[in-house]
């Protein structure tokens, strides 16, 4: 019998999108390669990557020839396929929630956080005042829900917690939580007690790094 070939992650940990695919596949015990794509050494604009993907984003999953080129499809692609009912159940009104805060990682939560990263890493700082107010406007959202209920969609730990938290753990090393983000923060300490997110950790000690690089351009 041919032995089955893993799917190939291509990502670099720094980026919250990518963490999030590999804890997903932690949590759906899929059993991954991962291929380092180096960030920080413009390897996402390689031409071999570009077959990859022509977006030059992480991350990117190949499985048997196809490729997937956006997180929140990854990580779903990993709950179908393992049929995980816990992060994704087959109820159809609890997947429309949780899909409701994968989209609201991808339209709202994500770009903001790509933003000011960007700005950053390009020199610019302090932050764009109106991208950091809708920063805090996104997390208000966030804890005005997580007032009336453990998690994002309910009782239960979902994937769109994982998702959402990544994105909010990375964008907290320029922007911290405020003191009325009291839930949040709860929420957020919840999620960094689970066992998979020591790859969160991982990624955020990479992404600190460079950060921690850029000072001269923070304290200016």
């Amino acid at each position: 019998m041919e032995k089955a070939v893993k799917p190939i992650l291509y990502g670099d940990e720094a980026s919250p999108p990518v963490r999030f695919a590999m804890m997903t596949a932690s949590l759906a015990n899929i059993d991954i390669e991962f291929k380092k794509i180096d960030l920080f050494k413009g390897e996402n604009r390689t031409e071999f990557y570009k077959k990859i993907n022509p977006f030059q984003k992480v991350p990117s999953l190949s499985v048997n020839g196809q490729n997937i080129c956006d997180s929140h499809a990854i990580a779903l692609y990993f709950c179908r396929k393992s049929n995980n009912q816990d992060l994704y159940p087959d109820d159809i009104i609890l997947r429309a929630k949780i899909d409701e805060w994968l989209y609201f990682d991808a339209g709202i939560l994500f770009p903001i956080d790509s933003a000011i990263f960007s700005d950053l890493f390009a020199g610019k700082w302090p932050a764009n005042e109106v991208l950091i107010n809708k920063w805090y406007s996104a997390l208000d959202h966030c804890e005005l829900l997580l007032a009336k209920q453990k998690w994002l969609t309910g009782d239960k730990i979902r994937l769109c917690d994982i998702c959402c938290g990544t994105t909010i753990s990375s964008l907290e090393i320029l922007v911290p939580l405020l003191d009325r983000h009291e839930r949040l923060k709860d929420w957020m300490k919840e999620l960094k007690n689970l066992p998979c997110f020591e790859i969160n950790t991982q990624g955020l000690k990479r992404l600190q790094g460079f950060v921690d690089a850029m000072k001269p351009v923070i304290h200016k």
